[in-house]
């Protein structure tokens, strides 16, 4: 049984309050709160919602015929976080804080001071998520690049099979071009030839529409090289080939071994696959990311102001956090090299 309702099972009054949030609005009707929001993170808040739902649901169902303010009380809020605790302490503030956002928005002339408390408590304990889950996996964007070209050039000509090599020019293009333009994985994995990838005889653009950045701003640049390369290999070669197999007709980028669109969770594993057969780390896309702040951060405090302009940040706090992280990155080497060279000292 699923730990979310579904929409079209909310009580009545959670319904309209969610068509209210979402009304786009016109000449007589008044904007929803969350009618910018994009299908994503309108996907995101129903389901932490829906999980509030359900969970009322099967432990107090006598409270849903009440208004749907009035059932958030903090201490059944309490509750339901100690029911949540096998859940990271990111996961639990992203539920908590999705209902809260939902229905302050639904009721804003209410008192949620409380509940802003609540949040602000979560947000301490949750801190930044969990360090070790990127510790040792965020590699140089160099070497995520010349593990992509490689792919890309000696190992697919090494190959006989054809289909192999095809698969190998596709899969050293997408972390050769992730590796030089970190967009964010949904969009990376929804290029689409003649909209947001562009192509010209001199080179690529590649154009990102506002719903596909997470600021909601137009994100647009160039091709790099070598990324351009490998690129130009597997539109020219590759992927004619794997669209021909079945005869597809479609304008998406990446296509899997029968020529169909790669899905975005294809693209994922592919990538974090790769990434492991040719590095030993498994780095998923959106680690490219962070590699390409830390390398840039790495380089020079000048540099680190390009991770902005580069990951389309609104601000410059990420670049920053990558900044120190980087400077921590070579303390901690150069601290070892002392003991390594003590302990050498030692010895002799």
């Amino acid at each position: 049984m699923s730990l979310i309702m579904p929409i079209h099972s909310w009580p009545a009054r959670d319904q309209v309050l969610w068509t209210s949030l979402m009304q786009q609005g016109g000449p007589f009707d008044d904007r929803g709160a969350f009618a910018h929001l994009r299908d994503t993170s309108r996907k995101t808040l129903s389901d932490s919602y829906g999980r509030w739902l359900e969970w009322l649901n099967r432990y107090e169902p006598d409270v849903l015929g009440e208004a749907p303010a009035q059932r958030a009380s903090i201490e059944r809020l309490r509750v339901w976080l100690a029911a949540l605790g096998h859940n990271s302490n990111m996961t639990r503030l992203m539920f908590v804080e999705g209902v809260i956002r939902v229905l302050s928005k639904a009721e804003p002339d209410a008192d949620w001071s409380r509940h802003r408390k609540l949040v602000a408590a979560l947000k301490r304990l949750a801190g930044r998520g969990d360090p070790a889950r990127k510790r040792g996996r965020i590699l140089s964007s160099r070497v995520l690049l010349k593990a992509g070209m490689d792919l890309s050039g000696p190992d697919a000509d090494g190959t006989s099979n054809a289909l192999q090599r095809a698969l190998k020019r596709r899969d050293g293009a997408m972390l050769a071009l992730l590796a030089m333009m970190p967009m964010r994985a949904r969009a990376f994995s929804s290029l689409e030839i003649g909209t947001s990838l562009i192509i010209r005889p001199e080179g690529f653009t590649i154009a990102l529409t506002e719903d596909m950045t997470k600021t909601g701003a137009p994100w647009e640049a160039d091709v790099p090289e070598p990324a351009a390369s490998a690129l130009r290999h597997y539109l020219d070669v590759a992927r004619p080939f794997l669209m021909a197999r079945t005869n597809q007709r479609h304008d998406r980028l990446w296509v899997e071994k029968k020529g169909a669109h790669m899905r975005h969770d294809t693209v994922r594993l592919r990538i974090a696959k790769k990434t492991t057969d040719k590095t030993g780390i498994r780095v998923p896309p959106h680690f490219f990311r962070d590699a390409a702040a830390t390398t840039l951060a790495r380089e020079s405090s000048e540099a680190a102001r390009l991770i902005r302009p580069i990951l389309a940040h609104s601000s410059f706090e990420t670049a920053e956090k990558h900044y120190i992280h980087a400077q921590s990155l070579d303390a901690s080497r150069a601290f070892m090299q002392v003991v390594r060279t003590r302990k050498t000292a030692r010895i002799r």
